[in-house]
């Protein structure tokens, strides 16, 4: 960056202010190149550093070397294992109805190489949730049930103090008739 493009960003800037921005931009400038590698010196080291792996691996005895394709071949066949094993807890998982940012952060401790193992901790997990998730919707009907009257009736709590409008004014009414029909008996039994 120069003076004027300075100048010209920040045109009420003072010499001292435009000379510190100079500065910032020249530190940040070298500090980043260097950061950078040129990509010629990059590949010259790793040719280097393959050519050093073949020569370590030609003074190896062929017991040495044996022993070294046999590690690589155990590690690899780890590696495909333990993928193997991904993809089966990721198909448990998935159709215990979950998705992949659900298991996300859950899987890589549950993947092992013991495909049965990495199995058996999947299952269990998926039946953990599925009884959780059963106990929830049962909860939530219950308390709708809860909150829901039936007509007629006592609501769903269950409770006996608690009723219906239709049960009070039913039973007032009863009371009414009843103590209407006294009335009325007074009355005829004044008369006779």
């Amino acid at each position: 960056m120069t003076r004027e493009q300075v100048k010209e960003q920040f045109p009420d800037a003072t010499e001292e202010q435009i000379t510190a921005i100079l500065n910032i931009n020249g530190t940040d400038l070298t500090a980043a190149k260097k950061n950078n590698v040129d990509p010629k010196e990059l590949k010259r080291l790793q040719e280097r550093d393959v050519a050093y792996q073949k020569l370590l691996d030609a003074d190896l005895t062929d017991a040495e070397k044996i022993q070294k394709a046999l590690k690589e071949a155990d590690d690899t066949k780890a590696e495909y294992a333990k993928k193997t094993n991904r993809l089966d807890v990721e198909k448990i998982l998935i159709s215990a109805g979950l998705n992949e940012e659900d298991y996300a952060g859950l899987i890589d401790g549950i993947v092992s190489e013991d495909a049965e193992k990495s199995k058996a901790m999947a299952t269990t997990l998926s039946n953990m949730l599925n009884k959780q998730k059963e106990a929830t919707e049962q909860k939530i009907k219950e308390e709708l049930m809860d909150k829901t009257k039936t007509s007629g009736g006592t609501g769903g709590s269950g409770g006996e103090d608690e009723k219906t409008d239709a049960e009070i004014f039913a039973e007032t009414m009863v009371k009414e008739s009843a103590s209407d029909a006294k009335g009325a008996e007074d009355i005829i039994g004044a008369y006779k």
